[in-house]
């Protein structure tokens, strides 16, 4: 009788994995998005459109609490197709936790238990040719996309990301020019600038043209505004010259 091999079967990928770097500091300094964004969707009426969708949310301490939380969401949870990661950052690396700073390739070490498809990282400069490529290397074997900003972000900018996470968790996809005119949108809205990368833009062979983003991103960063902000305060000058 001969022994038939049984093939693993790996579980099916779940929707959207929010992790919060030093969690304490980004509440401290109200930039605790991730918690935002998870209580957003969970609520009653965006249930209605998530269609069940899973979304777990890890808030980060200290270093000796890094491996074991990552090790239980992965136990727990298993695969995640889309990863938000919140923190802060710059073109070195990111903040992970209190206690810790690591380059964006120790990033993606961390995440690639978790074989997402899509990255998407409210943190500052993290959309800078160099950090998307290192952040890539240990996930290229899943990561189609990484959306993340080359230049500092601010809080009321990442509602660019989140449009698009719900869009991803609404659909099951995200429509490549609804993402490109949710983003041109929020730059003229708020000078949020946010980057799109796939793994072939950010290869040895693509290094000069991906350096020159960067070059683009440095003459369009302006800072934030608010757009709306700026129309109400003329509409109320011109009310009161009128």
């Amino acid at each position: 009788m001969t022994k038939q091999k049984t093939r693993q079967v790996k579980p099916p990928r779940n929707n959207l994995l929010i992790v919060e770097c030093d969690s304490a500091t980004l509440a401290a300094d109200r930039l605790d998005l991730g918690t935002a964004l998870a209580g957003l969707l969970a609520h009653d009426l965006a249930n209605l459109f998530l269609k069940d969708a899973t979304i777990v949310l890890v808030q980060m301490s200290t270093a000796d609490r890094l491996l074991p939380d990552l090790a239980d969401v992965a136990a727990r949870h298993g695969r995640f197709r889309a990863i938000l990661v919140v923190g802060h950052s710059n073109a070195a690396g990111l903040r992970l936790t209190s206690d810790k700073f690591c380059d964006w390739r120790t990033v993606g070490k961390w995440l690639q238990p978790f074989e997402p498809e899509f990255v998407f990282l409210v943190a500052c400069e993290a959309g800078r040719s160099k950090a998307v490529r290192e952040l890539f290397e240990p996930l290229k074997k899943t990561l189609r996309d990484v959306y993340a900003s080359p230049a500092k972000l601010y809080g009321i900018q990442a509602a660019t990301l989140a449009i698009i996470i719900g869009e991803l968790l609404c659909t099951g996809k995200i429509d490549d020019e609804h993402s490109l005119v949710t983003r041109l949108v929020s730059y003229i809205g708020t000078g949020s600038q946010v980057y799109r990368w796939s793994y072939d833009e950010t290869g040895p062979a693509a290094e000069i043209p991906a350096e020159s983003w960067d070059d683009l991103a440095d003459v369009f960063d302006f800072g934030v505004w608010d757009l709306q902000h700026r129309i109400d305060d003329l509409i109320r000058r011109a009310r009161r010259n009128a």
